[in-house]
């Protein structure tokens, strides 16, 4: 399950990292993001991308809030068919959370690809209006068998795509492409990513600073690189 995930990233970079044309909202670096907050997602809008706020979790009829939706599953089940096959987004991340066992303990390590900088998850996104008629724009993150990296913390992995397959995952024509949206629902290349120990305080303080997710020296040695 992905938990938790930073978009601490300029906005300039963001926007030029994804070639995003509008933004809709203020928007602000966060180093710690966690289910039920509000995130950064981006849709395409008259063949341009856009910046828009979601809530992280689908608001679903049956039960508790959607963070992660099963790829391999997710074009099958009624409740995403709809959403996989129309209403796929983005969601901007520099970073996601795993943690450790050490000593019976829980520690937090931050994992980041080793280039640096901003990188896509896949998404979905809903959109619906209460009995008052309040707009609620809600998303869930896609995610995969975890990669011989990250297996090491947990079974599953966020969906990170490349450029050619956020192009795809982004295009219209695409709608209703069953078979080929789901080929590009694969785990990220091992070799380009990296982990690190950040401050236990992630697991537990919602804001936080750029020092709490620098690499925590006392526990460099198990350190992924």
């Amino acid at each position: 399950m992905c938990e938790r995930f930073s978009l601490s990233s300029p906005l300039q970079e963001v926007s030029e990292r994804f070639g995003i044309r509008q933004v809709r909202f203020a928007y602000t670096p966060r180093y710690n993001i966690s289910p039920t907050q509000p995130v950064s997602v981006i849709v395409p809008h008259k063949g341009e991308r856009m910046l828009e706020e979601h809530r992280w979790g689908l608001v679903p009829f049956w039960g508790k809030d959607a963070v992660n939706a099963d790829s391999s599953a997710v074009h099958e089940k009624p409740a995403y068919r709809k959403l996989f096959a129309q209403q796929r987004c983005i969601i901007p991340s520099n970073g996601f959370y795993v943690w450790k066992t050490v000593k019976k303990k829980r520690e937090p390590l931050r994992v980041v690809l080793k280039e640096g900088g901003p990188f896509g998850m896949a998404g979905l996104y809903e959109i619906w209006k209460d009995t008052r008629g309040k707009e609620y724009r809600t998303c869930t993150v896609m995610m995969t068998r975890a990669n011989r990296f990250v297996f090491e913390y947990d079974e599953r992995m966020p969906v990170i795509l490349d450029d050619a397959a956020m192009d795809d995952w982004l295009d219209p024509l695409r709608n209703g492409q069953t078979d080929f949206l789901q080929s590009l629902l694969q785990p990220y290349a091992p070799e380009r990513m990296r982990a690190y120990a950040v401050s236990p305080e992630v697991a537990g303080r919602e804001e936080l600073g750029a020092e709490d997710v620098e690499p925590v020296p006392g526990r460099m040695a198990w350190m992924k690189r």
